[in-house]
């Protein structure tokens, strides 16, 4: 699976999260691929090969964080951009609220898909966790499951791990029969054995499916009673034992396995409990795992005090005072400074003016560390509030 080859199907979700900071969701599934072409982000940065060179190809780059942690990598780089900006000749791009959000969850979303798959290696997981003793490749193998040479060409690995959830217990019950080990697999194992099946495959059907809705995975989440069992948004009090605490800097296919090797722990607990395992059909697993994915873009709540702090060490009241009477707007004067993006796409569309000053200053440009943001948004948020 290339990242040039799904571009054009990036999406651009942000989970909201009611004890964190509030990022609405984008509507376009296009949009983020389409800002950063528009707004000749490409110029510079290659995805995929595809692209300039004078920055970083995004795709080998890949990034995990929040978006404020994002926001601080792309401020503290602003200085090498505007002298690139200037060099190329190019004016520095303009972006409105909407453009730097799925321009945002563009770049966080690079990593999501994963890498390519190995033929070879899957051929080899199929012998070695056991799944030959059960299904047959060309009539080679094992009867009990379907003949993987007739079934329906994966073009997704997400398709193969849906099929594979939802036969679970049945495969459960004859892994106990056949007193073999259950198959843990890790993310690559996963996209190396997808990609051997599409090759295997003779079926003349391409089934698809698309890389996820977090937006439409948060409704499922509770309607498949994941949250009877997992803590995926909530209050903070509850989040200890919630998605939230378990790393998530995974991609697509990672997040998957973690859900396949606890399948087990999961099943032996739903009959415990009397709940039934849920079953996924069309792209329902795909927003399920995107939801999860996306929880780790959502920001901890920062210090208003800090932000205070921050805002004076790092010389903003030296341009931004109240009353409007510095270099800067009064930034307590900010209308609907309700969202961490809100403040980054400010941010980024003055920030060409504010280098010029802080160099006809002899002033160097403050840095910010994603904590120093995440207060920075507290502090003006509040401000703007009062």
């Amino acid at each position: 699976m290339r990242i040039r080859a799904f571009t054009i199907f990036f999406l651009l979700f942000l989970a909201v999260s009611s004890y964190g900071q509030e990022i609405d969701l984008p509507t376009d599934p296009l949009n983020g691929r389409i800002v950063f072409e528009e707004k000749k982000c490409i110029g510079c940065h290659a995805i995929g090969g595809y692209g300039g060179t004078a920055g970083p190809d995004l795709s080998r780059e890949q990034y995990f964080g929040s978006v404020l942690e994002l926001a601080s990598i792309i401020w503290n780089h602003t200085p090498q951009m505007n002298r690139k900006f200037r060099q190329l000749r190019m004016d520095r791009p303009k972006l409105t609220e909407n453009e730097m959000l799925d321009l945002l969850g563009f770049l966080y979303y690079l990593r999501y898909l994963g890498e390519p798959g190995s033929v070879a290696n899957g051929k080899r997981l199929l012998d070695s966790k056991g799944c030959i003793t059960c299904h047959s490749v060309a009539g080679q193998g094992g009867k009990v499951g379907p003949d993987f040479k007739t079934i329906q060409r994966y073009s997704a690995p997400l398709y193969m791990v849906q099929a594979m959830w939802n036969h679970g217990p049945a495969m459960q019950e004859q892994i106990k029969k056949g007193k073999t080990k259950y198959p843990i697999l890790t993310g690559q194992d996963m996209v190396d054995v997808a990609a051997y099946l599409r090759q295997v495959s003779s079926a003349d059907v391409e089934v698809r499916m698309s890389v996820g809705n977090p937006k439409k995975g948060r409704v499922l989440f509770e309607q498949k009673s994941c949250s009877n069992c997992h803590v995926g948004e909530g209050k903070r009090k509850r989040i200890e034992s919630g998605l939230i605490k378990i790393d998530l800097k995974k991609g697509v296919t990672e997040v998957a396995s973690a859900m396949w090797n606890h399948g087990q722990a999961m099943l032996q607990y739903m009959q415990q409990a009397s709940i039934h395992w849920p079953r996924f059909q069309g792209n329902e697993m795909a927003d399920i795992i995107a939801y999860i994915y996306f929880l780790g873009f959502e920001d901890h709540e920062g210090s208003d005090r800090r932000g205070g702090r921050v805002f004076g060490e790092k010389g903003c009241n030296s341009c931004h005072v109240k009353g409007g009477e510095g270099k800067g707007p009064d930034l307590a004067s900010l209308k609907k400074l309700d969202s961490p993006v809100r403040m980054i796409q400010l941010m980024w569309n003055h920030a060409g003016d504010m280098e010029d000053l802080l160099i006809t200053q002899n002033k160097r440009w403050p840095e910010l560390s994603p904590e120093e943001m995440r207060d920075l948004y507290a502090y003006l948020r509040k401000m703007s509030k009062e």
